[in-house]
């Protein structure tokens, strides 16, 4: 082994051991001041519309019938965050999504608005990639409006061209994605701020085509996500098909392994625990989606908003909080709605999930995962601890 390989394999050993005597010290209880007890960090879903111009077979949001109808309109978003200040101060990240948050016009006055608010807080959306055109010229208002400051955008391709335009239910929607793709990572350069990923929903149609997607990233300098398709009665309003992704586990843990070892290259093991616990995370959903090891922090730290102003826990739990458009934020919060849908979530009666949104918050909170995730990658580099 070179001298920087040693160097850096005794890095990576003295992070480990700094985590486990976190650990010992009994930090697996991270303290959270009581402040931010009572407030969100995060609001994982602001969804701006349920308008869509895909036809996915993993998602029915675009059979919504006139989903433009009573959406909340830019001065209510801007009176939302405005009035709600000081009660969502701690908020750090919001992912912006739809349907296609793109097709709404106003989409750069919607993150200037925000912005203007939460100027510290760090703002994405996910596009389908249909109007290349559309998109480039929004992304670069946005990040104009952002005076350069990070602003991720998710292309999401669910497979090469033939299995893509199948899923998306809509013919040359893969190479209008990839066109997306080229667009906005040629932007990189000018606006360094700007973070560009692929994302990707493995169902039974595309798993076998994880690599390639993972490739095609790499081949723009994008970065690479995954999950594995979920299902929600408020979000996705799509039925499960659990057996044939189960089936499916076998032959995706060596790709997931692969992804794994590329993640530890890129970044060394520590850096890289974080999403080896997902990645673990991810396969062990597809094993079993009825069972999840993480504790989630839905509803104390997070929250989904829809575009009627109606606030959920999540996009996967139907408990409805209450509606921005009847009372403040903090009001809904601190409802006796709320704390039902916390005790739930607490009793583990949530219906489950496994998606970046939500599962990268807790992750972080686990130190104990972490440090086992770090040290399996540690000692079974082949697998990047993944198994």
């Amino acid at each position: 082994m070179s001298v920087q390989g040693v160097v850096s394999r005794m890095t990576e050993q003295q992070t480990l051991a700094t985590w486990f005597r976190r650990i010992r010290s009994g930090f697996e209880e991270i303290q959270v001041p009581e402040r931010s007890r009572t407030r969100p960090k995060m609001i994982a879903n602001f969804a701006v519309t349920y308008r869509c111009d895909s036809h996915c077979r993993t998602c029915n949001i675009w059979r919504i019938e006139g989903p433009e109808r009573d959406e909340l309109t830019l001065e209510e978003v801007r009176g939302l965050y405005e009035s709600n200040r000081e009660f969502l101060s701690d908020v750090g990240y919001i992912q912006i999504t739809g349907g296609e948050p793109f097709l709404r016009p106003d989409l750069p006055e919607i993150v200037s608005v925000i912005h203007e608010t939460l100027p510290r807080c760090v703002l994405g959306a996910p596009t389908n990639g249909m109007e290349p055109d559309r998109i480039e010229r929004a992304t670069e208002t946005i990040i104009e409006c952002l005076g350069g400051q990070g602003f991720g955008v998710v292309v999401s391709i669910d497979g090469l061209e033939r299995t893509h335009d199948t899923i998306r239910g809509v013919d040359g929607s893969f190479r209008k994605a990839v066109e997306t793709l080229r667009r906005l990572t040629a932007l990189v350069d000018r606006y360094p701020g700007l973070r560009v990923v692929v994302g990707m929903t493995l169902t039974s149609e595309n798993y076998d085509e994880l690599l390639e997607v993972f490739l095609l990233a790499r081949k723009y300098g994008a970065r690479f996500s995954f999950r594995p398709i979920n299902y929600s009665d408020i979000y996705y309003r799509n039925a499960r098909d659990e057996l044939s992704m189960r089936e499916a586990a076998g032959e995706l843990l060596p790709a997931i392994q692969r992804l794994g070892r590329a993640v530890v290259e890129r970044y060394g093991i520590s850096a890289a625990a974080p999403t080896l616990c997902y990645y673990q995370g991810a396969i062990d959903y597809i094993r079993n989606p009825l069972k999840r090891w993480l504790r989630c922090s839905a509803a104390t730290d997070s929250m989904f908003l829809d575009p009627y102003g109606n606030v959920y826990p999540c996009i996967f739990m139907d408990e409805k909080m209450g509606n921005i458009r009847e009372a403040p934020m903090g009001k809904i919060w601190g409802s006796k709605e709320a704390s039902v849908a916390r005790l739930r979530i607490m009793n583990g009666e949530c219906p489950g999930c496994w998606v970046e949104c939500e599962a990268f918050r807790d992750i972080h909170k686990d130190p104990k995962r972490l440090a086992s995730s770090a040290l399996r990658a540690l000692l079974h580099p082949k697998t990047a601890g993944i198994r």
